[in-house]
This record gives C-alpha cells, sequence and structure tokens, in this order.
C-alpha cells in the first residue's frame, strides 16, 4: 500500500517491501483527488492488482491511495482449472467418440446383417426359397427389408413360373415325339406295309407335327410373359373381333355364329389381343356340337363369348387359365392346354382380365377385356357392327 501525493511523491509504510511504479495516470488522479481505476502490474516479477483510488481532505485533493495484492494464487488457481477443463475436454470427447462409435455400430448393425444376407442370396440362388431379410420396427430399414422380401417372393414365384413351364412343356413334347418317333421307326419297314397304312402313317406324322409346332408356338408366346414386348398403340378390337368370327365361321361352316359387335378402340399390341380372341374363339368352336351356336357381343370394351356345349365342370372353373390344364372330357381332343393360358396373359399385359363361367342354359361363356376402352370417332348415325 503507498499514497502518491498531489505533488507526485510517494509515501510508503515502513513495512513495504516493493514500490509500486506511479505511472503518470495515477499521478494525474493523485493531482485531482477523484476518481478510481484498477490496474494490473508486475513488480519483481510478481504479477499484482492496483486499485488507485483519489484522496480528498477538507481542503481539497490529498493525493492518490494504491492498494496492491499479488496475483499469484489466482494464477494457481486458473492454471489448475486450465488443466482441469483441458483434462474433462479431452475425456468429454474421447467419451463422445466412443459413444459415436457404439451408436453408429448399433444403428449400422441392420444395415450390415441386412448386406449379409442379401449378399448370401445372391451367391448361393437356392436359398431364394427359403430366405427372407429379418424386419422387425417401422423405420425406413424396416421398410426396406419388407420392400426386398416381396421382391424376392416375386422373383420366386417368377422362377417357380419358369420352372413349372419348362417342365410342363418337356412333358407335352414328350407325346408328339414319341409319336413321331414310332412312326418313323414303322416307315423303315414301309416296303412291308400296305399303301393304306403307309398314307395312315404318314397322315399321323403330319397331325403330330402339326400339334408339335403349335405347341412350341404356345410355348413362345407364354415365354414372353405379361409385360408388353413392343409399342403399344389404338387398335380397332371390333376390326379384330369381326375378322376373328369370318375365319372362325370359314373353318367351321356347320356352326353358326350371332355376333353383335361395337366399334370399339382399345391401347395395347394388336397381334397379342388378335391371339387371345382367335383362342377364345378356337375353344368355343371346339366344344360347340354340330350344328350348335356361338355367341359373340363386343359391349363396353368387354368381349363375350358363349358356346352351347358341355360347359364347364365346377371343379376346373379355378383352373381353367391354367398352363397345361385339361379337363378329362378334353384329354381325347386336339390341343395343348395353353390356349387359355395364353389368354390371360395377353389380358394381364393390358391390363384387363378374363373370366370363364357356366351360362344360364348351359355352354360356356368366356368374357374378355383389354384394359380402358373407348368408341372411334364416328357420325351420329353410324350404327354398331351386327353379324
Amino acid at each position: 500500500m503507498q499514497l502518491i501525493t498531489k505533488s507526485g511523491s510517494v509515501c510508503r509504510g515502513s513495512g513495504e517491501k516493493l514500490e509500486i511504479p506511479a505511472d503518470p495516470r495515477a499521478k494525474a488522479l493523485a493531482s485531482s483527488g477523484k476518481g478510481q481505476y484498477f490496474a494490473d502490474k508486475t513488480v519483481d516479477g510478481i504479477d499484482i492488482r492496483v486499485l488507485v483510488t483519489g484522496v480528498q481532505g477538507p481542503t481539497g485533493a490529498i493525493g492518490a491511495l494504491e492498494v496492491a495484492l499479488p496475483l499469484s494464487d489466482v494464477n494457481h488457481t486458473l492454471s489448475n482449472e486450465l488443466l482441469l477443463m483441458v483434462i474433462i475436454a479431452a475425456a468429454g470427447i474421447a467419451l463422445a467418440a466412443l459413444l459415436g462409435i457404439l451408436v453408429a455400430r448399433t444403428a449400422l448393425s441392420p444395415i450390415a446383417r441386412f448386406t449379409r444376407q442379401t449378399e448370401a442370396i445372391a451367391a448361393a440362388p437356392a436359398l431364394l426359397e427359403t430366405e427372407r431379410v429379418e424386419v422387425s420396427g417401422n423405420d425406413e430399414l424396416a421398410r426396406l427389408g419388407r420392400t426386398f422380401n416381396a421382391t424376392l417372393d416375386a422373383l420366386e414365384q417368377s422362377v417357380a413360373a419358369q420352372r413349372n413351364l419348362v417342365a410342363d412343356a418337356s412333358h407335352e413334347l414328350r407325346t408328339p415325339i414319341a409319336s413321331i418317333r414310332a412312326n418313323l421307326q414303322l416307315l423303315r419297314e414301309e416296303s412291308r406295309l400296305p399303301e393304306t397304312d403307309r398314307a395312315a402313317l404318314r397322315e399321323d406324322m403330319i397331325e403330330e407335327l402339326d400339334e408339335l409346332t403349335a405347341l412350341v408356338s404356345d410355348v413362345v408366346e407364354l415365354a414372353r410373359g405379361s409385360r408388353p414386348s413392343g409399342e403399344a398403340g389404338d387398335v380397332r378390337l371390333d376390326e379384330i373381333v369381326t375378322s376373328v368370327v369370318e375365319r372362325t365361321r370359314r373353318r367351321a361352316a356347320d356352326l353358326t355364329i350371332e355376333a353383335s359387335i361395337e366399334p370399339t378402340i382399345v391401347r395395347g399390341q394388336a397381334d397379342r389381343i388378335a391371339r387371345a380372341v382367335t383362342n377364345v374363339l378356337d375353344n368355343a368352336r371346339k366344344w360347340s356340337p354340330r350344328a350348335g351356336t356361338i355367341e359373340v357381343e363386343l359391349h363396353d370394351g368387354t368381349l363375350s363369348v358363349r358356346d352351347h356345349g358341355p360347359g364347364f365342370h365346377e371343379a376346373d372353373l379355378p383352373f381353367v387359365f391354367d398352363r397345361f390344364h385339361r379337363a378329362k372330357d378334353a384329354r381325347g381332343k386336339p390341343g395343348s392346354g395353353l390356349g387359355l393360358a395364353i389368354v390371360r396373359q395377353a389380358a394381364e399385359a393390358h391390363g384387363g382380365f378374363v373370366k370363364a363361367a357356366n351360362a344360364s342354359g348351359g355352354g360356356a361363356l368366356i368374357r374378355l377385356g383389354f384394359g380402358p376402352a373407348s368408341a372411334p370417332e364416328r357420325p351420329p348415325s353410324d350404327p354398331a357392327v351386327a353379324t
């Protein structure tokens, strides 16, 4: 502690060992005797904090009193606090990093498991029928897992359908091939056979080859799948139905075909639509009795074909459009059992439908649609086609 007089001289107590340097600011405050401030200084290597305050007497300014305290304890405490803060910060960063790693591993473990399972399925296609991704919760990863499982289900169904198609086709191909082979073996000895037998063998071989050709064509058609294989365009469904009706009349002159056909446009592929319509009419022609009637109606984009044959057995109705399905009564008739399956595939490829039922009064009724339909622009007086 020391006193700076008004004149600028310094007075210290006898016990004071250090002199606080009197700077010009302290001397100016001492001359006025008014004011107060703090200052940090270093004396003989010791950091001190000084309070300088003016001193007034009865007659005016006396000087300025300087009181100083060493900052050693404060600095030591601050150093300890700094070290403690550094340690706490380092520990906090390390803990945050550790927790971040644990959280990341926990969050990513389902993704790692998902990746391992998908890689295992990709490496071993046989697992497609048994393995599925484990799904729990309702988060985005769970949605991805459910979507992936749905994709695997669709892929499994597709693979199974392909296997069934190949197995069924190979089974159906055996019969005509075996028959042709047997006839060829008999023809080796044609010199010993009467002319009538040789002619019958040749005729039978031609029929078997025709059946084999039709079967291969049907299998190729089914292999196209339900997805359109070409550009879709506007198709005059009424013109296709009219053409198929006329062709059916020429093939079965003993049958009566009653047709009521409205002008109709659908969006799709004309060749596939024509194939489907032909198969429906051929099915009706095959099951119609002699001198029977086939009723064909195209109304509101839906084609209805009814024959007056025996109709469907109730047990066969759920399987009418399955590949290679043939009713017991149909096994003695020509055909591969693929015609109506091709109809369903063509309808589904165009976003339509096909249904089979027994008509009231007897006979089979097949209703077929090829997706949204519209009427072509025509004069108001243009009537629907009736043949």
